[in-house]
């Protein structure tokens, strides 16, 4: 197959959203031919969302295009409550510009907001079967516009197939009555095993002593994140175990906000900063934890939280979007209620006070990874869908 992929953004930039994308289709480039067409990263997403880390795995063709007309540029989208979808017209242009140019078997838009009206434009004007994935933030939900909701349903009724990145992905949508689309999950990576001496070496760096406990967060560190509230736990948490640090991961708008809450509220040394971890050094980051956190306002997925549980990690995060269909509560991990920093702390210390059901709980996490979430079988789903999309 030819296969022409839209997104909104790619690689250098680093989230979810973007290793989807990398990691379905560096695999399918093995047997098909693979165009991935993606606009200029803003120069706000190079400074806090970037590193090249993973350009040696890209092995298809990217192309890129400007972002110069967009519907954006028509004022009133607060007021009409997103009635004005913000489509963006430059990737109408340049997918007709690849579609000409590579003649596609099949074209898959990722987001709908700004690049579905171009995946419309492919399937009723230049007539290429087109899938959509409802893959990211623009999914409607906390914060996003209210009239969004109708602009996914119109733009995925108007092509051949939509897939959706969780249950809750799609009945945010559709409705949880629907069974339309297909529902493919993100997919991890095979956990790296480390060696004594790494871990040693990098305990060392982070100057813990031999006894304290690890509690390990890693996010893109901005606000809708809300890394504040795992902050805010821990009083609470060292005063019953003072022998636990907090390491946080990631880099992002809102990092002097949250070590200005370290300071103010008297936990700065038992908070930990490390900034961007590379793809080499995070496993070694993944065992020398002795629990995973997560606090979200809205997740479509939340590939880091299968990530922990492939390293047999239990998860404490929070009960909302989708982050229930990842980690079962009870059994991967324990989830609280969104905001509540003493319930999140108090879940943390119920699993670091009890060591015999953290690890019973992480090799549960291990085996659904196994089951459900490897990029191997995310990009055999992908490859069947594309595939009966394409020979119609």
């Amino acid at each position: 197959m030819r296969i022409l992929v839209l997104t909104p953004t790619f690689l250098p930039a680093i989230g979810g959203a973007e290793l989807v994308v990398l990691q379905i289709y560096r695999r399918l480039a093995e047997h098909h031919s693979i165009i991935v067409l993606t606009p200029y990263l803003s120069e706000n997403l190079l400074n806090n969302a970037s590193s090249n880390e993973y350009n040696q795995l890209i092995n298809f063709d990217v192309r890129q295009y400007y972002e110069r007309y967009s519907f954006m540029k028509i004022r009133g989208h607060k007021i009409t409550q997103g009635l004005i979808p913000p489509f963006s017209l430059s990737a109408v242009i340049a997918l007709r510009h690849e579609i000409k140019a590579f003649q596609p078997d099949v074209v898959n838009v990722h987001y709908v907001m700004p690049t579905g009206f171009a995946g419309f434009y492919a399937q009723k004007v230049m007539k290429v079967p087109t899938v959509i994935t409802y893959n990211g933030r623009d999914v409607p939900g906390p914060g996003t516009p209210f009239f969004w909701k109708y602009w996914h349903r119109f733009i995925g009724r108007n092509c051949a197939a939509v897939t959706f990145v969780s249950k809750y992905c799609r009945d945010i949508i559709c409705g949880s009555t629907t069974l339309a689309g297909h529902i493919i999950y993100n997919g991890v990576e095979n956990s790296v095993k480390v060696s004594d001496n790494q871990k040693q070496k990098l305990r060392t760096k982070l100057k813990l002593e031999d006894d304290e406990q690890v509690i390990f967060a890693l996010q893109r560190l901005d606000y809708l994140k809300r890394v504040d509230i795992l902050i805010r736990s821990m009083p609470k948490i060292i005063k019953h175990r003072p022998n636990t640090r907090l390491v946080i991961g990631g880099k992002g708008p809102d990092l002097e906000r949250l070590k200005q809450l370290a300071h103010q509220i008297g936990v700065a040394k038992k908070v930990i900063f490390v900034g961007y971890i590379s793809r080499h050094e995070l496993p070694v980051y993944f065992h020398i934890a002795d629990l995973f956190l997560f606090h979200s306002t809205y997740e479509t997925f939340g590939i880091v939280l299968a990530e922990a549980m492939s390293y047999c990690k239990a998860v404490v995060s929070v009960a909302n979007t989708a982050i229930s269909e990842v980690v079962d509560n009870g059994k991967t991990g324990l989830l609280v209620p969104t905001f509540d920093h003493e319930k999140f702390a108090g879940a943390v210390l119920e699993l670091l006070n009890d060591r015999i059901r953290r690890e019973e709980m992480g090799n549960q996490g291990f085996n659904k990874v196994n089951r459900f979430f490897k990029w191997k079988t995310i990009a055999n789903r992908y490859e069947k869908v594309l595939e009966s999309v394409a020979s119609g």
